[in-house]
């Protein structure tokens, strides 16, 4: 993916696009993730996310604070549980749905390529170690080895 269009979403003015890119970016969260996050799963510096525990760089948590005092100044008395919300789900107890997160990150960016692009990156930071890549993002052994592959691509 082009580095400006990432760079530019990750200092964007809106603390939900910023938040929400970072998330991909650095941690490799799904879209399904990011959309059932809930604020209980913030603790100490860590994201609890199907059991497994990320600690959180710190340009995300830079994000997170920004994004957090957005949220709380915009809706005070919302009791969504979910960490992020929008004008029509903060009244309510559900989440954000997959349109909103993809409108919220522009035209440039969707989930997806954001994610395969941070994989991708690990996997050449790692030299292709499919373990460390599976561990890292909870991926199955046949996806980690299909990132991996664009390290060692498999002889002709």
């Amino acid at each position: 993916m082009p580095t400006d269009d990432i760079r530019q979403a990750l200092t964007s003015p809106q603390p939900a696009r910023a938040l929400l890119t970072a998330l991909i970016a650095f941690h490799g969260l799904t879209s399904r993730h990011l959309q059932h996050l809930h604020l209980t799963h913030l603790h100490n510096a860590h994201l609890t996310v199907n059991d497994r525990t990320i600690p959180l760089a710190a340009p995300v948590l830079e994000r997170l604070t920004a994004y957090l005092e957005y949220r709380s100044q915009r809706w005070p008395a919302t009791t969504n549980p979910h960490l992020f919300i929008h004008l029509r789900t903060a009244a309510s107890d559900q989440p954000v749905g997959p349109l909103w997160i993809n409108r919220t990150l522009g035209p440039a960016l969707t989930p997806r390529r954001l994610r395969e692009d941070r994989y991708l990156h690990e996997a050449h930071a790692t030299a292709g170690d499919a373990k460390a890549l599976a561990l890292l993002f909870d991926l199955s052994t046949q996806a980690a080895q299909r990132y991996t592959r664009t390290v060692h691509p498999p002889p002709l």
